[in-house]
């Protein structure tokens, strides 16, 4: 049963795009956390079905956290300031940034400012505004995506 829970769960790691080597070490942390549940597994359906579940847990998060270094890797430090130049560029963007604000509707202008600069909770703007918390969520993600578009396409240019 050992070999078949092993060729299953390298077989799933496979699936998801990993190299044979990866898959095998997926396999063994698999194997490693099936042995710590063996004496709540009923039978050999329920070892597979565990197997394969947890094969695929284990690849999400490997995917996730090999994910997260790349973007941390690539990420450029934007208040660096260790030159005049990045000085410079860090203003720009500042007074772009507050300009772009400024032109958002009145009420996300508001609750974004409240949110990101006042740094308060979600309830309190709601109260202070008089809507309810699920709009002031809404409100807010509707502006940070808005703003995070308009720098898109500010960089492209």
């Amino acid at each position: 049963m050992a070999n078949e829970t092993r060729t299953k769960a390298v077989s799933v790691a496979v699936k998801f795009g990993f190299s044979h080597q990866d898959a095998e070490d997926i396999a063994q942390d698999v194997m490693l956390r099936l042995w710590s549940l063996h004496e709540q597994l009923a039978n050999a359906a329920h070892l597979k079905a565990s197997a394969t579940i947890t094969a695929r847990h284990l690849c999400i998060d490997r995917w996730r956290t090999t994910h997260q270094h790349k973007e941390i890797d690539n990420a450029i430090p934007i208040a660096g300031e260790d030159t005049p130049y990045d000085r410079l560029e860090y203003t720009e963007l500042e007074q772009w940034l507050a300009g772009q604000i400024d032109h958002l509707p009145s009420t996300s202008a508001t609750v974004l400012r409240m949110r990101q600069l006042e740094h308060r909770e979600v309830g309190e703007i709601a109260d202070i505004l008089g809507i309810r918390p699920g709009s002031v969520s809404t409100l807010l993600s509707r502006a940070r995506n808005e703003l995070l578009n308009k720098l898109k396409r500010r960089n492209q240019q």
